[in-house]
């Protein structure tokens, strides 16, 4: 009897929010039982290269992706991209005006911090970063270490999270421009865990724009939703995706390979990007 083979699609990094760096989730991968990977990193691609050096090692296969921040009339959306060329130009341009506007942002919750005596400086974040792109995380690691917090979501819900006090928001693009880049890079683009909020007029509207397919697979993502998310797929003939959501923790609902996909559906995933580039 064969075995089934798994995959999960929708995995994060120490390059943005993660906990963990690129061969260690590939080698968490391993252990989880996976067949596939999919990097998502949040507007940045760094950790694409060293994941692949490390599935080679480990005979994962790494899907290259990048999660892009979006907005559109005050939601905020996210687009996953798979299967571009990391070295597109337009790409490139884009996560670098990212990444100078993370630390534009992280300047600016740490200003918020001080104000309100919690002291910290973009020194301390930057070391915690080794070079990687600045996110939250890294300064709920300072505050930890500083003593002012105990874990990541008490960082999160105390100082850092939506609506907290130190909160700042982030750059973003509209997901029609978010689309369009990864278009642009020969990828295929996903809505990524959409919640009811995102009603189907919206998908409607993000496929005329160029949507592949949609995420249907993810611990948000509750049981009746992802019926209604696979009718919608049916009917307009999108691809279907999902995963974890890991951002490097061994347990609860976010855990690595926990929520994945048959490789049957990676493998569709696959196809349909060779059959839309072949003669492009």
């Amino acid at each position: 009897m064969t075995q089934e083979m798994w995959a999960d699609l929708h995995v994060h990094t120490n390059c943005s929010d993660g906990i963990l760096n690129p061969e260690t989730v590939v080698q968490n991968a391993k252990e989880a039982g996976l067949s596939a990977v999919g990097i998502v990193d949040h507007d940045t691609v760094q950790g694409i290269q060293p994941a692949e050096t490390a599935g080679a090692l480990y005979g994962i296969e790494v899907v290259p992706g990048v999660e892009l921040s979006s907005q559109i009339n005050g939601k905020e959306i996210h687009i996953i991209g798979y299967s571009f060329n990391p070295d597109c130009p337009k790409l490139t341009n884009y996560l670098e005006l990212f990444c100078r506007e993370r630390i534009k942002r992280a300047g600016k919750m740490i200003q918020n911090l001080n104000r309100i005596g919690v002291h910290l400086s973009m020194s301390e974040v930057e070391e915690k970063a080794k070079g990687n792109s600045i996110g939250r995380p890294h300064i709920a690691e300072v505050l930890m270490e500083k003593g002012y917090v105990e874990t990541f979501q008490e960082a999160f819900q105390k100082f850092i999270g939506y609506h907290s006090e130190a909160y700042e928001d982030k750059y973003r693009i509209s997901p029609e421009e978010a689309i369009r880049l990864i278009f642009e890079c020969r990828g295929l683009s996903f809505l990524a865990h959409p919640s009811p909020m995102v009603h189907e007029e919206l998908i409607l509207n993000l496929i005329k724009s160029g949507l592949d397919g949609v995420e249907v697979v993810h611990p948000y993502v509750y049981p009746d939703r992802r019926k209604a998310l696979e009718q919608i797929a049916r009917e307009h003939h999108l691809l279907v995706s999902g995963g974890s959501d890991c951002h490097g923790g061994r347990d609860g609902i976010f855990t690595l390979g926990r929520w994945k996909i048959p490789f049957s559906m990676f493998e569709a995933i696959r196809e349909a990007h060779e059959a839309k580039w072949k003669n492009r």
